[in-house]
């Protein structure tokens, strides 16, 4: 593969990731956020608490077939779309 290939194929996966985020958070939160960005905060200006991150965990594992290792979390992760993005793709080796 390419190098332009291989970040075009990056660049698929990272939306696709997001997106997945996006669907999961909207699913966890029980309402649409059309303004979402890579940038949003979780915890800020999302909405998402303590108890959601749990139920957010679990859809995201069934959504991306993976089981994630919990010694690995921190709440750093979880700062917004895009480092909760980052350590997803981290996870799956993308």
């Amino acid at each position: 593969m390419t190098d332009a290939a291989a970040s075009t194929a990056t660049a698929v996966d990272r939306t696709k990731a997001v997106e997945t985020i996006a669907s999961a958070l909207a699913e966890v939160l029980g309402h649409d956020l059309p303004d979402l960005t890579e940038d949003s905060r979780l915890f800020d200006q999302v909405g998402l608490d303590s108890s959601g991150v749990f139920e957010l965990l679990m859809a995201l594992e069934e959504a991306f077939s993976i089981e994630l290792d919990t010694d690995n979390l921190e709440m750093s992760h979880f700062e917004s779309v895009r480092t909760l993005a980052d350590f997803l793709l981290g996870e799956m080796g993308a």
